[in-house]
Order: structure tokens, then sequence, then C-alpha cells
């Protein structure tokens, strides 16, 4: 079975609960967020899970975000699954006052 973008979310949603969100098609890319602290559990899971495997980083960006007060900025993780060549994004956010991501 090809591995699409409901399934994803649906085993992030299993996995996360409500930790996980924001779930949207951008510029034909899943996207989606969680908590900063949740970040490497997240990466982890989407690496080690034999049915997702995105086990290639593509980017890591850092984003501003002045307009958004208590999420100024992001960690923006560009993933991609080589066997079934799917890629998406995974943003956590974090306040500017504490902008410790740990990654």
């Amino acid at each position: 079975m090809a591995l699409t973008y409901e399934i994803i979310e649906q085993m992030l949603k299993e996995k996360f609960g409500d930790q996980v969100s924001g779930f949207v098609i951008s510029y034909g890319m899943l996207e989606f967020e969680a908590p900063k602290e949740m970040n490497l559990k997240v990466l982890n899971f989407l690496y080690d899970d034999p049915a997702l495997q995105f086990q290639f980083l593509t980017d890591l960006t850092g984003v501003h975000y002045p307009d958004q007060p208590g999420r100024e900025l992001a960690v923006v993780y560009h993933l991609h699954n080589l066997k079934e060549n799917v890629r998406l994004r995974f943003k956590v956010f974090s306040d500017i006052q504490q902008p410790d991501v740990y990654t």
C-alpha cells in the first residue's frame, strides 16, 4: 500500500493525539506542527517507524514571525521518505524570549 498523507496524519494522531496539529497540504506537501518539547519524539517516530521511514532531512530552516506573539520563531524540518518519494514539513514554534529548541 502506498504511503499517503492521510495515512501519515492518522499514524501521527494515533501516536501523539492532540500534541500534533495544523495538518494542511501546503504547496503540495503535508505540513503539521507540534510543541517544541515534542520535536525529537515526533522526529524519532517519523524516522524509526517501518511504515514511515522519513530518514532524510532535506532542509532545516529557522523562520521569524514577528506578528505572532508567543510563536515568533519556528524551526521547520523538511523530511523525505526516499523509498516512497514522499515529503513533509514539520514545524515547531517558540517564544522569542526562550528560543531554545533541542535538535
